[in-house]
């Protein structure tokens, strides 16, 4: 399937992959309630492409006040998921576990980290089984990785034209955020909307 067919069929059917950050993510809802203490909801999840240079502009937005997880994708699927929490979640998931204010980047320690990268693994895993459910495709997935540098880290992981899933939890009415980013291969992506063309019965571009 030509790389133009399958951007094609993404613009045309952008629902398809939104329904792969809903199912699943529920149940991340669910444990990272139970882990705060607080309701979590989720925001209907975004999908759009974005070229190599418009992506280094889009993690831009995260520097400086964001902690950023690099999980990379493989077996069936090629690729990576980004986790991008915010300070303010980091700060309020932290303290739940570990007396303290949390004030900056620099005032999260190692313990504190691993709570971080806990809630990065419960969260990955749900989009990623419910996307290989959607699918029947098999993936498989790191260990969070810290980026020291998210956007270079993000960069030499992506094709030239980029996939964006991104799913929000939004938690205390909407204060705080967190950002699930999955950043497929352009083959990987194709493999996707095969799938999902036989899934869903559609016709597949040519």
């Amino acid at each position: 399937m030509p790389e133009n067919n399958v951007m094609a069929f993404l613009e045309k059917h952008p629902d398809l992959f939104k329904e792969m950050g809903n199912i699943g993510m529920g149940h991340a809802c669910t444990v990272l309630s139970q882990m705060l203490g607080s309701k979590v909801n989720r925001s209907i999840p975004s999908v759009w492409t974005l070229s190599r240079n418009e992506a280094a502009e889009y993690f831009d937005l995260f520097e400086g006040g964001s902690i950023g997880f690099i999980l990379t994708l493989s077996e069936d699927i090629g690729g990576a998921v980004i986790h991008i929490v915010s300070l303010p979640f980091a700060a309020r998931l932290i303290k739940v576990f570990f007396p303290g204010e949390i004030n900056c980047l620099e005032d999260i320690n190692e313990m504190c980290m691993s709570v971080i990268q806990e809630m990065g693994n419960i969260t990955t895993a749900a989009f990623v089984n419910s996307l290989a459910s959607m699918t029947g495709l098999f993936m498989d997935i790191s260990t969070p990785n810290k980026c020291e540098n998210l956007k270079e880290e993000a960069l030499a992981l992506a094709p030239e034209k980029l996939f964006v899933v991104e799913n929000r939890f939004l938690v205390d009415n909407g204060t705080l955020s967190s950002e699930l980013i999955f950043m497929p291969k352009h083959d990987s992506i194709e493999l996707i909307a095969e799938k999902l063309c036989e899934h869903y019965e559609l016709e597949i571009p040519t």
